[in-house]
């Protein structure tokens, strides 16, 4: 019993010693380290060889065949194609926020005061409109029409006094903010505070209209022409009434509308003003044509009451602060 338990001992060693497996496909046997009297079982051993050897070949197939995994992440690396940088678009979502209503903030260095002016000359026009209705229609008529206008010199009434007193107040008021934005966007400064200033201008305009009035009165009393001087600056003033309310809604866009270059309206505004002061020449000179006045007195009355005084003006006051 014993000593077959050793013969196997024995066997086991020598085949662990013949047998080696490597890369070859053939079984490499040590011949002499296989005793003559030892039987051994040729066909076991073969058996276990070709098992060790079966085992051996699945392990390298299974190491050398790629996986699932593997063989879908090189099929979808393979179908993978490189995107242009042209065609790559970012996009951003913001929260929609609720209702929102415009704001626009506004730069404008206006004085509180001219509000006040504007609400005065707003309750003037309430005023003539709600009840001198009928006498706005024939001012804006007689400007184009010589004979409206004689009429209403001819026939002048009490009404239309409170009317004409109403309007007349409104040019001076209306004219003098005209003037006063004017000067304000060119820089003009006469060195006092803003509604000093609007004060000043304010005398001035109806300083040169009363001396333009005194002037033109004298003039008749020495020409003996006092009916057709009268006549003239009647229509001198229903221009002027005309020119305030035309002047009116220009002002109101340059104190409030947000204007990126206001003095376009300003322009528009001097155009509006120097139409009326060549339709109140015109009117001058019909009159003074139509009373048999001479080329003389015409030209004389042109030059020294009417250019004259506007050339000292611009001169005076616009060239000297360096508008030209």
């Amino acid at each position: 019993m014993l000593q077959g338990t050793n013969q196997n001992d024995t066997l086991l060693r020598q085949l662990h010693q013949a047998v080696e497996i490597r890369s070859s496909n053939t079984l490499k046997l040590q011949p002499k380290l296989i005793q003559p009297d030892t039987s051994i079982n040729f066909d076991t051993v073969r058996q276990a060889g070709n098992t060790q050897q079966a085992i051996s070949n699945q392990a390298e197939a299974s190491a050398n065949k790629p996986t699932r995994t593997q063989t879908e992440q090189s099929i979808k690396f393979d179908s993978l194609k490189p995107i242009s940088p042209t065609k790559v678009e970012t996009h951003t979502e913001l929260p929609r926020p609720g209702i929102v209503l415009p704001e626009k903030s506004l730069l404008r260095d206006k004085p509180d005061w001219i509000i006040g002016v504007y609400i005065l000359l707003l309750i003037l026009l309430a005023s003539v409109r709600l009840f001198y209705n009928k006498y706005l229609n024939q001012l804006f008529h007689s400007i184009v029409n010589y004979p409206t206008s004689s009429r209403l010199f001819r026939d002048r009434s009490v009404s239309i006094t409170h009317a004409a007193f109403r309007l007349d107040l409104m040019f001076y008021l209306i004219f003098s903010v005209f003037i006063y934005q004017f000067f304000n966007l060119f820089h003009v400064s006469f060195g006092q505070t803003s509604l000093i200033t609007y004060l000043i201008i304010l005398g001035m305009v109806v300083g040169y209209y009363l001396l333009k009035r005194l002037i033109y009165s004298i003039v008749g009393v020495i020409s003996d022409s006092t009916q057709e001087t009268s006549e003239y600056l009647y229509n001198m003033h229903l221009h002027n009434r005309v020119l305030g309310l035309s002047l009116l809604p220009i002002s109101l866009v340059i104190a409030f509308a947000s204007l990126q270059n206001p003095r376009t309206v300003v322009y528009i505004g001097l155009l509006v003003c120097g139409v009326f002061y060549f339709l109140l020449i015109i009117r001058g000179a019909k009159i003074l044509i139509t009373k048999h006045f001479s080329i003389f007195y015409l030209i004389l009355y042109l030059c020294t009451l009417e250019i004259l005084p506007l050339i000292f003006i611009y001169s005076m006051v616009l060239v000297k602060n360096g508008i030209k």
